[in-house]
């Protein structure tokens, strides 16, 4: 009996130690990310609007092309499978408000998600990439060819996932803890992949496609290169500017400071 309560008490320490560590671990983790709001790391002035739970943002490295831009949650999360139900919805508002701007200066874009590390807690988030129209239309044809290409012939799982009306929300589309590739074409869905080698599928896999489309330098989109702290705040001042007409965020705080003066009076 008494070797069964000692048992007991080991495992009870080993549980509690081992949470310890894991949360000591989510805390370097969330101190060091340069996504996370509250983050030391966290790039301010690359910020074009906040949200609820959410928030728009300049890339903070060198655009692809002029008004490339994220879509981050504030929260810690490592994909969109693993979103929670409202900060899903409102990151499909920003989504619905950027269509309508790229549309009003006749561009259309593209949603591009690449999901790698996922069990050990990267930041998700959602790059948006402008296109010129033509070229938003043969997108389809390039992502599909090359997502069927990538990670050679030895895959195991089906390379190209088509998401449709059905499957369009990829949280049902795909299991989680799975690294993976996907892309959305405007509103409309597009494509996703499951990653079975992060090493071999490299993050710049969309960066790269669309540079062959734009036939843009390749200096662009091999690697991510870091750049001033000026640049990326004129990048964030011009997205400002462009996203100011379809910028939701204001509506919804000023709705919110309307219900706290009527709660107030009251």
């Amino acid at each position: 009996m008494v070797e069964k309560i000692n048992g007991n008490h080991c495992d009870e320490v080993f549980k509690f130690k081992l949470f310890i560590s894991e949360q000591k671990t989510q805390e370097r983790t969330l101190e060091t990310c340069s996504l996370c709001v509250d983050s030391r790391r966290f790039s301010k002035h690359c910020l074009v609007a906040i949200g609820i739970k959410t928030y728009l943002c300049a890339v903070p490295w060198r655009p692809l092309v002029d008004g490339h831009c994220i879509i981050v949650p504030s929260a810690h999360y490592s994909s969109t499978v693993s979103l929670d139900e409202d900060v899903y919805d409102e990151m499909r508002i920003w989504r619905k408000g950027l269509v309508a701007m790229w549309k009003a200066e006749q561009m259309d874009c593209v949603f591009i998600e690449t999901a790698k590390n996922v069990k050990h807690g990267g930041h998700m988030y959602v790059e948006c990439i402008p296109l010129p129209m033509d070229i938003g239309e043969t997108a389809p044809i390039y992502f599909k060819k090359a997502i069927n290409e990538s990670e050679g012939e030895w895959s195991d799982n089906r390379k190209l996932l088509e998401l449709n009306a059905s499957n369009g929300d990829i949280r049902r589309a795909l299991p989680k803890g799975f690294a993976y590739f996907a892309i959305d074409f405007g509103l409309q869905p597009g494509y996703a992949h499951i990653i079975e080698d992060e090493q071999r599928f490299p993050r710049n896999f969309a960066h790269e496609i669309i540079g062959g489309m734009l036939d843009l330098d390749h200096t662009l989109w091999r690697k991510i290169v870091h750049i001033g702290i000026e640049e990326e705040k004129k990048n964030s001042d011009r997205l400002k500017q462009l996203w100011a007409p379809f910028d939701w965020t204001e509506k919804v705080k000023k709705a919110l400071a309307e219900e706290k003066r009527e709660m107030r009076d009251d």
